[in-house]
């Protein structure tokens, strides 16, 4: 399971950024602060920046992994 870092964005923003920091985990990405829907930016299993189409699905359009397999609440 990763591990999650929250970096809060200043007040106004629609969002908190995230980052990934289990081993061999090392992504990046955005959580709506309103939903909680998970966007991802860089992969934390191939480690490749996500296809700009792909990111507000939290899926890697390199390699497949999918944000919705870990349970995480916000």
């Amino acid at each position: 399971m990763a591990d999650i870092k929250i970096i809060k964005n200043p007040k106004g923003y629609d969002h908190d950024n995230i980052e990934f920091i289990s081993f061999p985990f090392k992504g990046s990405g955005y959580i709506g602060k309103k939903d909680g829907k998970i966007g991802l930016t860089r992969c934390p299993v191939c480690d490749k920046e996500n296809y700009a189409m792909s990111v507000a699905d939290g899926i890697c359009a390199c390699c497949g992994y999918s944000v919705h397999e870990i349970n995480f609440k916000y």
